[in-house]
């Protein structure tokens, strides 16, 4: 597995914070380890790890029922795991080099609710734990959450914006284009 870069708007919190609050609402903590979607053969493909459902079962209520919410734990250097998550209400890959349309893809506005979640999150917050609302350039593991690019050797192509699967590429591209709006190119690393 190699690395993926991730452009990120959310905010930057301490792992031990986001481990409490997940513990508080019944979720398996995360303890610096990126969560992970595993797939039972049969069974059709988990869209989002059991954190990031989580955060956005939470954004639901406030009216955000398109939510991209999802949780990123940067790559740890060495043996070492990560002490910062991060929650992101928007998202995109970088894989080379890529022109990112801000406005559409990373907005400045946070959706209904992202707000009363950070508080909840920082509510289990202790003296010293502090976060940061930012957008951040984030170096994770090359895993399945971000359910975009290019899929070779897999069985399954996904929307993550709204979770239908293709058998080919190309339909996946005329997919996202037709129903999202979304221009890529058919080189995914361009």
């Amino acid at each position: 597995m190699g690395l993926i870069t991730v452009i990120l708007r959310g905010f930057k919190v301490p792992i031990s914070v986001l481990n409490r609050f997940l513990a508080s609402n019944g979720v398996e903590e995360i303890d610096g380890t990126p969560p992970r979607l595993f797939y039972l053969p049969g069974e059709p493909p988990t869209v989002l790890d059991p954190q990031s459902a989580c955060l956005r079962a939470k954004l639901v209520p406030a009216g955000d029922t398109d939510s991209r919410a999802r949780l990123f734990i940067p790559q740890p250097q060495g043996q070492s795991r990560s002490t910062y998550g991060y929650v992101a209400y928007a998202y995109t890959q970088v894989y080379i080099e890529r022109m990112i349309d801000s406005a559409r893809e990373l907005p400045d506005q946070a959706p209904p609710g992202f707000a009363e979640l950070r508080r909840e999150i920082l509510g289990f917050a202790e003296e010293g734990e502090e976060p940061l609302l930012l957008l951040f350039s984030v170096i994770t593991d090359d895993r399945e959450f971000p359910l975009e690019g290019t899929f070779m050797r897999q069985s399954y192509l996904r929307c993550d914006d709204c979770a239908a699967v293709f058998d080919y590429w190309f339909d996946f591209l005329y997919h996202r284009r037709d129903a999202h709006g979304v221009e890529l190119s058919r080189n995914p690393l361009c």
